[in-house]
């Protein structure tokens, strides 16, 4: 989904799925009737949503998919990347994972991930 926004529109606010106790996937997407949110305000919105909800007991497991720009070792200047933080009820299954791309002629070329 992620890489089908990238091409059609070069951008995307932030996307949350989960996955309840019956292991139904759900997601969340644009929410709280406001037509053009701060992606930050979203990505706050939907991660206390999610842990609020894996506390307590009605979802196990949630991943949110956003863009960034980072740098590290390997790259010095900024670079796009899909930044997928995840979490679950096994305490152990926490993390994020990166995704750099760039994008030319509206096609996303992805490059080697690595995971925090």
């Amino acid at each position: 989904m992620a890489k089908a926004l990238l091409e059609q529109h070069g951008e995307f606010y932030p996307i949350g799925v989960c996955i309840d106790q019956e292991g139904k996937t759900m997601q969340r997407l644009i929410g709280d009737n406001d037509n053009y949110p701060l992606a930050s305000v979203l990505l706050d919105h939907i991660q206390s949503d999610f842990t609020t909800k894996l506390s307590s007991g009605n979802i196990v497991a949630y991943t949110i998919v956003y863009q960034a720009k980072v740098t590290n070792k390997q790259y010095k200047d900024p670079v796009n990347v899909l930044i997928a933080k995840f979490e679950s009820t096994d305490m152990e299954t926490k993390g994020v994972y990166y995704l750099p791309y760039t994008i030319t002629d509206k096609t996303v070329q992805f490059f080697e991930p690595w995971l925090d």
